[in-house]
């Protein structure tokens, strides 16, 4: 880790503070009040450090990165997906298979534990009699779970990547939370407007818009629409026959629509800005 730090600022004293962070870490066990012998952690990272995910990065920044141009990997902090692009079956196994063995080398050679029994794989096509075809891909001789609707970092996909049962759970997550807000606007007594407005962009919109720039442009969005106007409607106190214009209007908040396609926009040119 401290190698690896300093190649990449070679700034010794930078990486004498880090060493001091990491080194000298000593820990015990309470369990119904007694206390067991003082242990020194001598791998991994502090638990609830802020800088924990960073120095994860650096610690895994150089992992192997396949060369074919059908092969992608993406990276967000501990989770990774690999995605190959082929019209054949069989060359998806191979070129999987190939790329989880060299992975599975530099997780060894740098004392880190892969879980091929937690890892998914999952084959996205429009082939209809190819609907329940399985992969057959191996990692250090375990067999990967194939999977109809794996979930990365939070979404939900499907084999034609419709992203209905994302829709669908989210739709759940947000009625459900709207029975906070109706606990919150009752008709005898309640919160004021604006802090129901408040409680449901936290609580509703939040979770309804979460990584909308992906699934956004999915036929079954009217499925999140219904719960998020069921929380306009908690807003603003009024009855199922009002236009939904009107709730957005009142509320005070934008349709659904406009708020999405403003962060797909602002995603975007984000993505062009980069200079990477």
């Amino acid at each position: 880790m401290l190698k690896k730090l300093y190649d990449i600022t070679l700034d010794y004293e930078f990486v004498r503070v880090f060493e001091a962070l990491l080194g000298n870490r000593r820990f015990f066990v309470n369990h119904q009040g007694k206390n067991s012998k003082w242990r020194i952690s001598r791998n991994g990272l502090p638990q609830g450090s802020v800088l924990a995910p960073t120095m994860f990065n650096i610690y895994t920044n150089d992992q192997p990165i396949s060369t074919d141009s059908d092969v992608k990997h993406y990276i967000y902090a501990d989770d990774t997906a690999i995605t190959v692009q082929h019209d054949q079956f069989e060359n998806v196994e191979e070129k999987l298979s190939t790329t989880l063995d060299i992975l599975g080398k530099y997780y060894r050679r740098n004392y880190l534990k892969p879980n091929p029994s937690k890892t998914q794989v999952c084959a996205f096509h429009l082939r209809n009699r190819c609907a329940n075809r399985i992969l057959n891909v191996y990692w250090n001789e375990t067999k990967i779970t194939n999977t109809q609707c794996p979930k990365y970092l939070g979404i939900t996909l499907d084999r034609s990547l419709t992203y209905r049962f994302h829709c669908e759970n989210t739709k759940h997550k947000i009625m459900t939370r709207n029975g906070i807000l109706r606990k919150l606007s009752g008709s005898k007594w309640g919160c004021n407007p604006h802090v129901l407005r408040t409680t449901a962009l936290a609580l509703c919109f939040s979770a309804g818009e979460y990584a909308s720039p992906v699934w956004g442009r999915s036929a079954h969005t009217k499925k999140v629409d219904v719960a998020l106007n069921e929380s306009c409607r908690l807003i603003t106190g009024c009855l199922k026959n009002t236009p939904v214009e009107q709730l957005y209007i009142l509320s005070g908040i934008a349709p659904p629509p406009i708020r999405r396609s403003t962060q797909a926009d602002w995603e975007r040119t984000k993505i062009t800005a980069d200079p990477r």
